[in-house]
């Protein structure tokens, strides 16, 4: 599968943006229409002036990203895209924008590991002492948290904690993890672009095919939960996802809420079982004023139907840090 060319292979499309695609520090592009600039430095946002830069050049952009994809904006207006550097683009063109939108997400500079995480105040010694323990004693992890709130650099950060010598398949729609293992098998639903797409959902159920001592998904969204609950119920222990949510709590509804979109789901209340069985502890991280820090670990201790309410425990509540620039 083609890619489209790197960030800095973009600068010639973008004129007014060459410093910005080329610093280390700017995490995020995004581009609201011409002459329209954010980005994110260091997890605070920040207007850019660039004048220079015109609808025409935007359009421009957008058609060379896609190229190499075998796409054409004006036929297909929304576009997510993975740059030969890791990078991710996400495109929205005419009609469905009324300008050309280009947000840029930079693929990180460096992985951290679950002590860098500690040391830089992100993670508290005791929620990484809690996931440990339960990773090596083959239940699961859920990681949640709201958009660029870092669920992705702590879940590559927790892969660390499987053990060296058993298999893992990890599945995400667009490969962000970096993942250091020989025996890793690596999954990619965006990478097919055909009549026929391959979704996260046909992912997780070939994976069990291909004998997962652990399972990795990316992020989930849809009914593809229903098969990872399942997976996590029958011997795939140790295993690790992310969810979008506001807190612990909810992540573990969403989580339900995703396994129901199913065609083949349970009712709630199953499911809810299936959740409580499938998962032991749920770290939340957030983002605020520019900090990035796991704000609640809870573990899983059941589902009181009547009430409608999860039972859990509070693993350790952390203070935001003082400094954390993961």
């Amino acid at each position: 599968m083609k890619r489209a060319s790197g960030v800095g292979h973009l600068t010639p499309f973008l004129p007014g943006l060459e410093k910005l695609l080329g610093d280390p520090e700017v995490s995020e592009v995004m581009i609201n229409g011409p002459g329209n600039v954010w980005i994110e430095r260091e997890g605070r946002l920040e207007s850019h002036e660039a004048p220079e830069l015109t609808a025409a050049w935007l359009h421009r952009a957008a058609i060379h990203i896609a190229r190499p994809l075998g796409l054409d904006p004006a036929a297909r207006p929304i576009l997510d895209a993975r740059l030969e550097d890791g990078s991710r683009v996400a495109i929205c063109t005419p009609p469905a924008s009324p300008e050309v939108a280009i947000t840029i997400r930079r693929f990180g500079g460096r992985a951290f590991s679950t002590d860098d995480l500690v040391k830089m105040g992100s993670l508290h010694k005791d929620v990484l002492r809690a996931a440990r323990s339960i990773l090596l004693s083959r239940r699961n992890v859920l990681v949640s948290g709201g958009t660029g709130s870092g669920k992705t650099t702590l879940l590559n950060a927790l892969i660390e904690l499987l053990p060296e010598d058993e298999r893992i398949v990890a599945i995400e729609d667009t490969l962000e993890l970096r993942i250091d293992r020989a025996n890793c098998l690596r999954f990619e639903a965006g990478a097919v672009q055909s009549e026929a797409p391959v979704s996260i959902r046909d992912l997780v159920r070939h994976a069990l095919r291909h004998r997962p001592d652990h399972i990795v998904v990316g992020e989930v969204r849809g009914g593809e939960a229903a098969d990872l609950l399942q997976a996590l119920n029958t011997g795939h222990g140790g295993s690790l996802t992310t969810i979008h949510a506001n807190n612990a709590r909810s992540a573990l509804s969403r989580l339900a809420s995703c396994a129901m979109q199913a065609g083949d789901s349970l009712p709630w209340e199953v499911t809810c079982r299936g959740v409580v069985d499938g998962i032991a502890l749920v770290i939340h991280v957030t983002r605020r004023d520019g900090r990035r820090f796991v704000e609640e670990a809870v573990e899983v201790h059941g589902y009181d139907a009547a009430a409608g309410r999860w039972i859990t425990e509070p693993t350790r509540t952390t203070q935001p840090p003082k400094e954390v620039n993961a």
